[in-house]
């Protein structure tokens, strides 16, 4: 069954690998839980435990900065152990630190629950990557990081329509059996990582550590403008809800719509827009002319301001078809920096500080994204969208430059 649906979202011959069918059960099977539970944390917690929506996202909010604090150790760990055994062990916990969340009744034993969540799962992030580090080289990696993305959407997609059910049921044991679900996707995924091949240690235990992904400017310079443009991300979830409420007539609803134009266009095309990443220079210029999609997308959202509601509908829709293509390419040319720009005896350390760049865009760039489309308006779409050209721009300057590709 994975090898017909890995074919039919354009994975070609790497279908037939047992190893990247592996991993593609184990994300799309975790990523069903993170559908799950993601849906329903925040109304459970509020409507059936009773914690005000202020608690919640203070709770939610200090998760992601302690997962912010641990990212680059948790690099650290999977050079020093192994990715794949640190990937099953962050399964295995992240599962089981989501069944207490049935009998959180305040704001500390949320916080605690949500700290040891986020923790497993910024682990388990940083060695997955590593692992599919191990797995290949040049686009071969790229388009099984792909692979995993487009599992991803799709898993997530899944769990989001069986929390609907829990949803219209509205009773506590409903929300607990979604949790308790959650569990056994988790534990079920687990599985799946045991039948990845062994990946040893890179780092000797006894050797002492070395910051080296730190001292490489280079890549920390790769590592914040590939952290300005995952700014994009949160306009989908942050700009768009708002820009509708306050400059368009159009209902709330068209939100999901647009979701649904995003989640399927990424599902189906991630791995195809993957191809010719073997070259790091075809890779830059595809993270760069995914600025330009996402130039274009910025001043297309701004074009739906203040006009009849199914035209801005229309124009909307439009803008979301084309930030997605930008999504896209700027996804497939990140993956293959992130990679080629690391030292590989290192590869857990680098892949580590690179999703620092992801974090602080999560904790600064809410209120950036806010400023830029709604409190500056068309102006400030305008903006943003030079940001994202001037980051993918310089991207490429960048690995251009670099004494490693350089000709």
């Amino acid at each position: 069954m994975m090898r017909f649906i890995l074919s039919k979202l354009g994975l070609g011959a790497l279908r037939n690998d047992p190893v990247v069918r592996a991993i593609s059960w184990q994300t799309i099977i975790s990523r069903v839980g993170n559908g799950l539970f993601m849906t329903i944390e925040v109304i459970y917690i509020t409507l059936i435990v009773g914690l005000t929506p202020l608690e919640v996202s203070i709770a939610l909010g200090l998760g992601g900065l302690v997962s912010l604090l641990v990212s680059v150790p948790a690099g650290l760990i999977a050079d020093r152990f192994g990715a794949k055994r640190v990937l099953f062990l962050a399964f295995v916990i992240e599962g089981l630190a989501l069944l207490p969340l049935m009998f959180v009744r305040d704001f500390w034993s949320l916080l605690v629950v949500n700290i040891f969540v986020w923790i497993a799962g910024t682990v388990g992030h940083n060695a997955t990557s590593t692992v599919i580090a191990t797995l290949g080289t040049g686009e071969d990696r790229v388009s099984i990081r792909a692979a995993q993305r487009a599992m991803a959407n799709l898993g997530i997609a899944i769990g989001t329509v069986f929390a609907g059910v829990a949803l219209a049921i509205n009773t506590e044991l409903a929300y607990q059996i979604t949790i308790g679900l959650d569990f056994l996707m988790f534990m079920w995924a687990a599985t799946f990582i045991q039948r990845l091949p062994h990946v040893k240690p890179t780092v000797k235990k006894g050797d002492p550590i070395s910051l080296v992904a730190f001292k490489d400017w280079r890549f920390l310079a790769a590592t914040v403008l590939n952290g300005v443009v995952s700014l994009h991300f949160l306009i989908q979830g942050i700009a768009l809800p708002l820009w509708i409420l306050h400059y368009t007539e159009v209902p709330k609803w068209w939100v999901s719509v647009l979701f649904v134009i995003n989640t399927v266009i990424v599902t189906f095309l991630q791995i195809r827009m993957s191809k010719g990443t073997g070259d790091i220079m075809v890779s830059v210029k595809k993270f760069r002319l995914g600025t330009v999609y996402l130039l274009g997308s910025c001043l297309i959202y701004a074009a739906s301001a203040h006009l009849p509601l199914w035209i801005s509908a229309t124009v909307l829709g439009v803008g979301m078809v084309v930030h997605t293509m930008g999504e896209l390419y700027a996804a497939a040319g990140s993956w293959s920096i992130g990679f080629d720009l690391a030292v590989e005896k290192h590869m857990g350390q680098y892949q580590g500080v690179y999703s620092l760049g992801w974090g602080l865009g999560g904790t600064v760039g809410p209120v950036f994204i806010t400023a830029m489309a709604i409190t500056l308006g068309v102006v400030g779409w305008a903006i943003l969208g030079l940001v994202f050209l001037a980051s993918g721009i310089l991207m490429h300057w960048l690995v251009k430059t670099h004494p490693k590709f350089a000709a």
